[in-house]
């Protein structure tokens, strides 16, 4: 048998030789340097390659079938499962509105989960599907021009349209009413090109007015189009406001409804601060506003409605001075 070849050098030397070479690829030349990043570019390269091929040698391998009683219990159970769920698929939808002066909302329904079974023999296979889901948000938006001087315009072209209107039915008063405010917003607003100081504030508040009055025009076409979910869109746009519909994600903050007791309605607002009131408001007309109560807590009942009748009721909040925006809801008191 032939022996290997010990080398000539001292054991010592060989050593040191090891540690030189080490020494010389961390701290040696440049050329030194790339050959060890060539070497580990080549050896992720290997790596990479070698998970390619086990990729490629991967064979599906079917699970066995699931035949039999065994196959029978299962089946039955899933059925059940989705018979038997917390809420069918067949649920009737569920109407809730909501006005808070910038949109309105009407949802219904919700989406479920569906399994599907094939029973056949040579080709078993079960499905987890999702229905489309049904929370659908119709929103009316008033859309208001960004320029004073175009809003006049899209105010005029509102309440014309709900002006004898039968989907949106509104008093003839409270017609003529909301147009003196926005006369005289028209003329707040003619006045400002003088550049007379003062004129400006004017101007802001008589289009406060006038935003109020277009809220109020909205809530009674929203609430028209929730008595008649399947012509809503239609009814909506018929008062010149714009519509949008979107998936429901959370549940309406803004809403009021009738309790057990006649005349009473329960009122729910957004959250606000510690310190800050909640106001709310009523109104037969749309024009007079009388005050419902005050609170710090944002849901409260409050009666003194007159049943059988139609009614605004708004709410803002007060904190420390500062009033919010309104927000609005008109609906039937039981």
């Amino acid at each position: 048998m032939l022996k290997s070849k010990k080398s000539s050098s001292p054991k010592k030397v060989r050593k040191n030789s090891k540690r030189t070479a080490k020494r010389r690829i961390s701290n040696g030349s440049i050329a030194n340097r790339k050959l060890v990043e060539k070497r580990k570019s080549g050896i992720r390269k290997a790596n990479y390659n070698a998970r390619n091929i086990r990729k490629a040698n991967w064979v599906y391998k079917p699970s066995p079938q699931v035949s039999g009683i065994r196959g029978a219990i299962l089946s039955a159970a899933l059925i059940l499962t989705v018979f038997f769920s917390k809420k069918g698929i067949s649920d009737s939808p569920e109407n809730v509105s909501q006005t808070d002066g910038k949109k309105s909302t009407r949802k219904a329904g919700k989406g479920k989960s569906v399994v599907l079974i094939s029973l056949s023999k040579n080709n078993p296979f079960m499905v987890l599907a999702v229905l489309p889901n049904s929370n659908q948000v119709i929103t009316a938006l008033l859309k208001i021009p960004r320029s004073y001087r175009l809003r006049g315009d899209r105010a005029r072209a509102i309440i014309n349209a709900c002006t004898s209107n039968p989907n949106i039915i509104i008093l003839s008063a409270t017609i003529t009413a909301y147009l003196a405010l926005l006369a005289a917003f028209v003329t707040a607003q003619t006045n400002m090109q003088t550049g007379t100081k003062g004129n400006r504030a004017i101007r802001d508040n008589a289009w406060k007015l006038v935003m109020n009055a277009l809220q109020s025009l909205m809530a009674v076409a929203q609430a028209a189009g929730n008595e008649s979910p399947s012509t809503a869109i239609a009814i909506i746009q018929s008062g010149s406001f714009f519509v949008k519909t979107v998936t429901a994600r959370k549940a309406n903050v803004y809403t009021i409804s009738n309790t057990t007791t006649i005349g009473t309605m329960k009122m729910v607002a957004p959250g606000a601060s510690r310190v800050a009131f909640h106001i709310w408001e009523k109104s037969v007309d749309g024009i007079t506003w009388t005050p419902v109560g005050t609170s710090h807590k944002c849901k409260m009942s409050y009666g003194g409605f007159t049943p059988v009748s139609k009614v605004w009721v708004r709410h803002s909040t007060d904190t420390n001075g500062v009033i919010s925006a309104y927000q609005y809801f008109y609906i039937t008191v039981s």
